[in-house]
């Protein structure tokens, strides 16, 4: 007996039929990397283990982190977190960067839906308007049509 039944959430389970066979069942979830979709174990139900964040995910989770750092006065600039880190106070504030990105591709990035982009992209000098940014990461299209600044044929 063989079983066609993905499982995305759960814990893993056998099941014994009477003839001795045995159906194993694993958590798994999809996930497009790099436009291509690979197989993930998944870590549902598994105690003491980290959910398997892309390269995105994490940047978002140190930006806010130190952000938060920042904010709450724990640190008095990027610099002294670049040395807490161990890091470039660069690199610091790239990743701080990332968390002032307008809140739709902030959604993208958790759900790991944003089209096929580079993290420096968003990261170094990314516009100050959402919808520009939203433009560039090509969410929407030219924000300049929806200000009616572009000059539309009769």
């Amino acid at each position: 007996m063989t079983s066609d039944v993905i499982h995305p959430n759960g814990e893993a389970s056998i099941f014994y039929t009477s003839d001795g066979a045995a159906t194993i069942t694993l958590p798994i979830r999809l996930r497009r990397r790099s436009g291509r979709r690979r197989m993930h174990p998944g870590k549902v139900g598994v105690p003491g283990t980290a959910p398997d964040l892309s390269a995105m995910q994490q940047a978002l989770a140190r930006g806010f982190r130190w952000r938060e750092m920042l904010d709450a006065g724990e640190v008095a600039s990027m610099k002294e977190i670049a040395a807490q880190e161990k890091t470039d106070h660069s690199y610091v504030a790239r990743m701080i960067n990332v968390t002032l990105l307008a809140p739709q591709i902030i959604e993208a990035i958790l759900d790991d839906t944003l089209p096929d982009i580079r993290l420096t992209r968003l990261a170094v000098s990314p516009p100050l308007l959402w919808e520009e940014q939203l433009y560039h990461v090509g969410l929407v299209p030219d924000p300049a049509i929806w200000r009616g600044e572009v000059n539309r044929l009769p």
